[in-house]
């Protein structure tokens, strides 16, 4: 029970971050493939480890909560999906944005 939470969070966090890294092409348009290798792949790294802590991050507050608050794992599971798939999409775009900035940096 405790894999639903951490696979929907894990898996939606991965979709954001493919969208994004589509962006991420459209926005290193002009770069040379060796300008923009350390850019896609800190993106790639950063989207893998985000993703990884949300979804981890997601069990720890459904068990949480049905713990200690005595919500129905279902509830819970749906509160701790949908708080952790919107934080880790904003952790994302924070870095998209990083990865433009280091790949201008060492261009």
């Amino acid at each position: 029970m405790k894999l639903i939470p951490f696979t929907i969070t894990a898996l939606v966090n991965i979709g954001v971050g493919v969208v994004l890294f589509f962006a991420l092409l459209l926005g290193l348009n002009g770069y040379s493939g060796k300008q923009a290798e350390p850019g896609l792949i800190l993106f790639i790294a950063w989207i893998l480890l985000t993703s990884l802590l949300v979804a981890v991050l997601s069990i720890v507050m459904t068990n949480f909560l049905t713990a200690k608050k005595s919500i129905n794992f279902w509830v819970s599971s749906l509160i701790s999906v949908l708080v952790f798939v919107i934080l880790g999409a904003v952790i994302n775009v924070v870095g998209w944005f990083a990865s433009l900035f280091v790949t201008e940096a060492l261009r």
